[in-house]
């Protein structure tokens, strides 16, 4: 199943995070990709937040890997794979300890970069610019992209959301 959606701020893109985490559970999987600066940790800023997350969340460009408490029995872990070079490098990270634990509600960012590692069913969000008459980008596509049943079935959840809201 795929979905397209036209963001027209950082708000709205936050807002279909908080919409998305209605249909996700403890072991799931998202992996996000798109351009420098194309929304993709204010996405996940709107998962944690529909999760009562209350920290600050940035992109952990530096320490690659956050993992904060949801309750007592699930965990949000944020990734940001940019400063990876290749698969190889995962390892040493400690990622897998959170793709396959069922607990955790994983969202990684340059997810584009492991998909082909990762053995367990995922969802792929891709955000890109558009561009207007003044080539000033505005605006954001985003894409869902599942390529199993289990998302299929969780993004037709996500589409009759986001008909509820209007958008």
């Amino acid at each position: 199943m795929r979905i397209e959606i036209i963001s027209n701020s950082s708000i709205f893109t936050k807002n279909l995070g908080k919409k998305l985490s209605r249909v996700i559970s403890k072991g799931d999987i998202v992996l996000f990709s798109g351009e420098l600066g194309g929304g993709k940790t204010t996405f996940i800023s709107g998962i944690a937040e529909g999760f009562d997350l209350k920290e600050n969340l940035s992109s952990p460009s530096f320490t690659i890997l956050n993992e904060y408490s949801i309750d007592n029995w699930r965990k949000f872990v944020h990734a940001d794979l940019y400063r990876l070079e290749n698969t190889g490098e995962i390892n040493g990270i400690g990622l897998d300890d959170y793709l396959y634990d069922d607990i955790s509600i994983v969202c990684i960012e340059w997810g584009d970069k492991i998909k082909d590692y990762i053995e367990k069913e995922y969802l792929e969000i891709n955000l890109s610019y558009l561009i207007d008459k003044s080539n000033i980008p505005t605006k954001r596509k985003i894409i869902f992209n599942s390529s199993s049943q289990y998302w299929d079935l969780r993004l037709a959840r996500f589409k009759k959301i986001l008909e509820k809201s209007g958008e």
